[in-house]
């Protein structure tokens, strides 16, 4: 009888390559591989794969092409942003267990419970945090009537929203 962890750790088994392109499992154990956030040999053995198995891949000139053509594009200068955000959000979610273990276990100080509730409920909106605050775009639309009427001048500022409205 299989354990939850052995259930939980399941992946399916890894899918030959196809011959005309990169199937999407490819894909996404290309990602991980380049991505380097895991240890190789845990995405191996997440993946269902041998050292031969992987081997074997990158004998194959599609994948090695895709693999290439990732490793490029992750490590651009162009996806510094991209790559941070995605590395601390795998080093959040992997903190996300010991937050929670805290919470749940007995003896810990409610204080101590408290402070990682705040913490998931801050991480929980991790997502939804607005963009550097002084930050806005101005738009200045002037509209011109005509006969003898001053022009209609329209400030907005956005993202805060402010704008106003002049004549003259």
């Amino acid at each position: 009888m299989e354990t939850t962890e052995e259930v939980m750790d399941f992946h399916p088994p890894a899918q030959p390559t196809a011959v005309s392109g990169i199937t999407g499992h490819d894909a996404q154990l290309i990602f991980d591989l380049v991505s380097n956030m895991r240890p190789k040999s845990e995405v191996l053995k997440s993946y269902n794969l041998t050292v031969a198995d992987l081997q074997a891949k990158a004998n194959n000139p599609l994948w090695a092409n895709a693999y290439r053509e990732t490793e490029r594009v992750w490590k651009s200068e162009m996806n510094i942003t991209q790559r941070i955000r995605l590395k601390a959000a795998f080093l959040l979610e992997d903190s996300l267990p010991t937050l929670f273990n805290i919470i749940r276990q007995e003896g810990i100080s409610i204080n101590a419970k408290l402070e990682a509730i705040e913490k998931l409920t801050k991480i929980s909106t991790v997502s939804n945090v607005p963009k550097e605050v002084g930050t806005t775009e101005k738009h200045n639309i002037t509209i011109n009537i005509g006969g003898g009427t001053p022009p209609i001048k329209v400030v907005a500022e956005t993202p805060s929203g402010q704008a106003s409205l002049t004549s003259g």
